[in-house]
């Protein structure tokens, strides 16, 4: 993966919030994203987090001869999770139709490309502590997966936790750096 700036990240996240938002998205709407790891799978979950949506990460099929439980498992995850609308890259716009007929709330497919496209400045919407950051499926290898909903406490106390853990600190390292 390259690199990327803050500013590239909170400039390409607002404007795929704007397109959510020009496609109706609001506070608490559910999105789900099947992308893979990648800078396009951090701006659309950071645009999902901008419009105070919630994001619903879906792992991209690994194989074509295992699409039939792909679509089985992700349609009960859509459902479940009442996702209106479901961002993918291009590749998979064939498997995301599958799972647009399956899952009766999914209402729209959409692109990183195609938000970006709307051009449209995002009104910022605010979240508490305590609001929904993300809902997070289990694999589903014993069964259909199972949604955590996860706060944004709840992350931030992860993320505390891991930086203590490390020993993380305010300090920045240019060049030559090496951990102790």
């Amino acid at each position: 993966m390259s690199s990327s700036t803050y500013e590239q990240l909170w400039r390409d996240s607002r404007s795929i919030a704007g397109g959510l938002q020009r496609l109706g998205i609001a506070a608490g709407d559910r999105v789900a994203l099947m992308l893979p790891t990648g800078k396009d799978y951090f701006h659309a979950f950071f645009g999902v987090l901008l419009t105070g949506a919630v994001p619903v990460p879906l792992y991209p099929p690994a194989r074509l001869s295992q699409i039939e439980d792909h679509v089985r498992r992700h349609t009960g995850i859509l459902r479940n999770a009442g996702a209106v609308v479901l961002i993918t890259m291009n590749e998979m716009r064939r498997v995301a139709a599958l799972l647009l007929a399956h899952a009766p709330t999914l209402r729209r497919i959409a692109t990183n490309e195609q938000l970006r496209a709307q051009h449209t400045v995002p009104l910022t919407a605010t979240s508490s502590a305590a609001s929904t950051a993300l809902l997070q499926y289990t694999s589903g290898s014993t069964g259909q997966p199972k949604g955590v909903a996860l706060s944004h406490a709840n992350i931030i106390a992860n993320i505390s936790a891991l930086g203590s853990a490390l020993k993380v600190t305010g300090a920045r390292c240019t060049s030559g750096c090496r951990s102790s």
